[in-house]
């Protein structure tokens, strides 16, 4: 949300000049998806048909697994969860570690799916989802300018639903937008990526080889 994001982008920039490093030596750009659409209401139905075509039923269970670190294969993924509680010692799940605390993260998916009537997949659906900009291009493009305003990102990093060809939209319909705002560079002034991003250049201090 964008208060979190203030708070997190607030407390990781007031933690640099402790290391000597201006505000600016660093930038917070998460990543983000998006998905645009005539209307606020299209891009919606849209945003939901794109998340339920990226969590299939075998993606449900294996992200199930990851928070209750047990084999849960014998589970419909179009049924409830289950109602064995997670094992808490189980520190590592098809490869991945496992964030937070299972038991609460457990509660939480179960409090929800409860309220809502959710199977596992849906559930998952709901929970796991990156944090995404749906809207129409005016409305994407003003989200994202207010984030950078308010101290809540530096920029972004888009992560593109499909490939290739995932970014077109956004290159064509809200660029510039966001070059209208002045949010949004219109050619540029450097021929790295530091300097595109206005990072200073470290001062090399290895020995010659």
């Amino acid at each position: 949300t964008l208060e979190a994001g203030r708070e997190f982008y607030a407390d990781t920039k007031s933690r640099l000049a402790k290391y000597g490093r201006d505000p600016d030596d660093l930038k917070i750009m998460p990543g983000v998806t998006y998905v645009l659409g005539d209307s606020d209401a299209e891009a919606r139905e849209r945003a939901a048909e794109i998340r339920a075509q990226q969590v299939s039923p075998q993606n449900a269970i294996l992200a199930l697994e990851q928070v209750w670190g047990r084999d849960l294969s014998a589970y419909d993924p179009d049924g409830p969860l289950p109602g064995i509680d997670p094992d808490p010692d189980s520190s590592l799940v098809q490869g991945r570690v496992r964030a937070g605390d299972p038991l609460a993260v457990a509660a939480k998916w179960r409090a929800l799916s409860e309220a809502k009537g959710l199977s596992i997949r849906q559930t998952v659906i709901e929970t796991t989802a990156r944090q995404s900009f749906i809207g129409t291009p005016e409305s994407v493009a003003e989200s994202l300018d207010t984030f950078v305003r308010t101290g809540a990102a530096d920029g972004f990093i888009l992560v593109p639903q499909l490939t290739p060809g995932g970014l077109d939209d956004f290159v064509d319909r809200v660029v510039p937008l966001l070059q209208e705002r002045g949010a949004f560079r219109t050619e540029y002034e450097g021929t790295t990526l530091r300097s595109h991003l206005g990072l200073p250049v470290p001062e090399w201090k290895g020995s010659a080889a």
